[in-house]
């Protein structure tokens, strides 16, 4: 390269240098004007603040609603107030008929009076039935005593065996003085009766039921049959 061309490279170089630096010193000296700019834009305006919007029109009520309910409550007010009128009505009524009728109960009488010379006795209860009549059948056990020894019961044994219609007589247990005699009436028999005619020894009846005769033997003689 010649002396010509070093320095007209030089010269190249320091101009766009120059440029670079009316660049930076002036950014917007160098812009070309824009073509076709249209006019500029009005300030910016915030726009006018708008009343919310009304609320609707409320609905009206639907039929049969909150009047109803008042109506039907007065009504059933109306409706109990009139049956406890009535109640009360009733029973005062039934107070004066009560009333009414006790007052025409007449008086009960005055106990009678004995006339004179005229005594009063009172009425025994009606006795118990004799034991003598009762019919026996069947099984009997006969609880008897006491028994002076062992004779005694063989001979109030001996006098069950006399009894009509008796069988199988027997003697099932004997303890302190006081036996147990089994017998069979094939046929109904006044028992109490037919053995105070058989039997030498006066006793009482303390209990007779079917199927069971209770009877106390005195001990000795006695001037007549002790009967119930």
């Amino acid at each position: 390269m010649s002396g010509g061309d070093v320095q007209d490279t030089l010269n190249e170089l320091e101009r766009k240098l120059r440029e670079l630096q009316a660049e930076l010193t002036h950014p917007g000296a160098s812009e070309p004007p824009a073509a076709h700019a249209g006019p500029p834009m009005p300030p910016y305006r915030a726009p006018a603040p708008q009343a919310p919007p009304s609320p609707p029109p409320a609905a009206p009520p639907p039929a049969g609603g909150l009047q109803d309910q008042l109506d039907e409550l007065l009504r059933f007010r109306d409706q109990l107030s009139a049956a406890a009128t009535k109640l009360v009505e009733d029973y005062s009524r039934i107070l004066e008929q009560l009333s009414r009728v006790t007052e025409d109960v007449p008086a009960p009488p005055p106990p009678l009076t004995p006339a004179a010379g005229h005594a009063t006795f009172p009425v025994p209860p009606p006795a118990a039935p004799s034991a003598e009549s009762t019919l026996f059948s069947g099984h009997v056990a006969i609880h008897a005593g006491p028994f002076e020894d062992i004779a005694a019961l063989a001979r109030f044994e001996e006098a069950l065996r006399s009894v009509p219609h008796a069988e199988e007589v027997a003697v099932r247990k004997l303890k302190e003085h006081r036996a147990v005699v089994d017998l069979h009436l094939p046929a109904e028999v006044p028992l109490v009766f037919e053995l105070r005619r058989a039997s030498d020894q006066t006793f009482d009846v303390d209990h007779a039921e079917a199927g069971r005769l209770d009877l106390t033997i005195h001990v000795g003689e006695l001037p007549f049959p002790v009967r119930p």
